[in-house]
């Protein structure tokens, strides 16, 4: 019979607390390394030594931030512990809390997390991680690096909405209005430039043909009407708020700067995006053949999911992106409720339903399948729909 070593790693920013345990649950060693090269290469030649009478190698690690992974990558990179057939488990931080349930009063340290880890492997019930691929590892790099600027764009415009509302009062409805000529994006080029350019009171005292050049020139052939805009923009300071100087002269200061920033990172997402494409066509894959799927949704979730062989079905691929509903029943009772689990890759569940409902709009077949609960809910509850299924992620 093969016999397994099972080996359990805590993982901090400082150090690596490691237990060897086989395969009936007796603690063989323990072992601490520093969080380096040196310590990692110090436990890889440990581990040889610890190999003697096993025929297998299975290694878990807690996932830790990005703390865990220079080992994970090493580990998985000797060439030396192929011999073992090593299996990888990352485990997520709540397994092990949950795991550590099982045992009575059992204190939370480094050396016990350790134990817990190789204890957690050794029970059979977790799904081996397939070893580091540098080129989702790659990818995954840049499309989260590319996912929190798009989050930080979307709070700085709310920031200079919020400063925008204070010193322009009309400008955003003017913005949503259809019925008069102005800015189709309150962030396009000309629009920031009157905004960074202009307060209220200083357009108001602007000529008209000036105002009107200035964002001609700013928005090219793709701005219609500049003069007509130039009117709009010369009403507005009538409805704007009678502000203290200093204070119009700190918001003024404070949208400027949350334009520029904007600005900045939007040019940031654009390069991301380039490598996002390169590193994207380098993996075979299907996902942005789909009708409404672009080279960013579809490179987020080639990505998260990583070689699709690892998933044996649809549901594990589903409970692995957080997307399934878990059942509350006991005896005849079967509950209806069932919340959403979201325990599972938030990056993942993020681009699947961003991405569902990109397809929704493209695909008549996904259009007909959510119109139907229009019908059954009845039409005031689509917008209310509509929102839920694009934000079950949060």
């Amino acid at each position: 019979m093969l016999s397994t070593l099972f080996v359990g790693i805590d993982v901090s920013q400082a150090e690596h607390v490691v237990c060897t345990m086989t395969a009936d649950g007796t603690v063989r060693s323990r072992y601490r390394v520093s969080n380096d090269r040196t310590g990692i290469e110090q436990l890889i030649d440990w581990l040889l030594t610890q190999m003697a009478d096993c025929d297998r190698l299975a290694i878990g690690l807690e996932s830790t931030s990005v703390y865990h992974w220079p080992l994970f990558e090493a580990l998985g990179q000797a060439v030396v512990l192929q011999p073992w057939q090593p299996q990888w488990f990352l485990l997520n931080p709540s397994i092990v809390q949950s795991f550590r349930k099982t045992y009575v009063d059992r204190a939370k340290t480094d050396p016990s997390d350790a134990f817990l880890i190789a204890d957690a492997i050794r029970f059979g019930r977790l799904r081996p991680a397939p070893a580091p691929d540098p080129r989702y590892t790659a990818l995954r790099v840049v499309t989260r690096h590319r996912f929190q600027l798009a989050q930080t764009v979307a709070r700085e415009k709310n920031r200079a909405l919020n400063e925008l509302f204070c010193l322009w009062a009309g400008y955003r409805a003017a913005a949503k209005d259809d019925r008069q000529p102005f800015f189709s994006d309150v962030f396009g080029r000309a629009s920031q430039h009157v905004l960074t350019q202009y307060t209220p009171d200083r357009l108001a005292t602007t000529p008209l043909a000036t105002v009107a050049k200035e964002i001609a020139d700013i928005g090219g052939a793709a701005l219609k009407a500049p003069d007509d805009i130039a009117q709009t923009l010369q009403r507005l300071p009538q409805k704007a708020f009678r502000l203290r100087p200093k204070e119009t002269e700190a918001r003024q200061f404070s949208l400027v700067i949350h334009l520029d920033t904007i600005r900045t990172l939007e040019s940031q997402i654009r390069q991301i995006d380039r490598a996002m494409t390169r590193d994207l066509a380098a993996i075979p894959q299907t996902v942005t053949s789909i009708a409404g799927i672009g080279p960013v949704y579809g490179a987020g979730i080639v990505a998260e999911i990583g070689p699709i062989a690892r998933f044996p079905s649809d549901e594990a691929l589903a409970k692995y992106a957080g997307l399934t509903w878990r059942a509350h029943q006991s005896g005849t009772f079967d509950a209806d409720d069932r919340p959403l689990t979201r325990s599972g890759n938030t990056y993942l569940r993020y681009y699947l339903i961003e991405a569902a409902d990109r397809v929704r709009v493209r695909d008549p077949a996904f259009e007909a399948f959510y119109s139907t609960f229009a019908v059954i809910f009845g039409e005031t509850l689509k917008p209310l729909i509509h929102k839920g299924f694009r934000h079950l992620c949060v």
